[in-house]
C-alpha cells in the first residue's frame, strides 16, 4: 500500500494557486462566451460563429465573464480545495469534479435554472462543462509545477 505525501504549504505554492485559479476562471469565461456563440449559431442556422464581430468581442467578453466567474467561485474553491487536500485528492478527476460541481452549484446558487424544472438542466450541463474547463487547467497550472 502506498500513502500520498501530502506537499507542504508555502506562500510561493499559494500564490500559484491564487495565479491558477484566475486564469482558470478566465479559460472559464472564454469557454462561456464561445459556448454562448456556438449555441447561437446553432439556433439561427449558420455555419459559423466566428464572423469577425464575434472575434474582435471574444477577448473582452470573455475577461468580464471571467471576472464574474472569479468573484462567485472565490469561496466554493477555497472551501472545495481544503477538502480535496484533506482528503488526499490531487488528480485530475478530483480537479475536474471540483470544477463540474462548482460550475453547477454557482449557476444554481445565481442563476437558478432549475427552478425552471427539467428545462433547466442543460443551463446546468452547460455551466458543469465550463467547470471542467476551469478544473483541468487549474489542475495543470497549480498541482504541476
Amino acid at each position: 500500500m502506498t500513502t500520498r505525501i501530502r506537499p507542504p504549504l508555502s506562500m510561493p505554492g499559494t500564490f500559484r494557486n491564487i495565479l491558477a485559479w484566475l486564469v482558470a476562471a478566465l479559460a472559464t469565461g472564454l469557454s462561456v462566451v464561445t459556448g454562448f456563440a456556438l449555441l447561437m449559431a446553432i439556433e439561427a442556422g449558420e455555419g459559423s460563429p466566428f464572423d469577425p464581430d464575434f472575434l474582435e468581442a471574444l477577448i473582452p467578453g470573455s475577461l468580464f465573464i471571467g471576472a464574474y466567474v472569479a468573484v462567485l467561485t472565490a469561496l466554493p474553491t477555497v472551501i472545495l480545495t481544503w477538502l480535496r487536500r484533506a482528503a488526499g485528492w490531487y488528480g485530475l478527476p478530483a480537479h475536474l469534479i471540483m470544477g463540474a460541481l462548482t460550475g453547477a452549484a454557482t449557476i444554481q446558487l445565481f442563476g437558478v435554472p432549475l427552478s425552471y424544472g427539467v428545462d433547466g438542466l442543460p443551463m446546468t450541463a452547460f455551466f458543469a462543462a465550463a467547470g471542467l474547463v476551469g478544473g483541468a487547467v487549474y489542475w495543470r497550472l497549480s498541482v504541476r509545477p
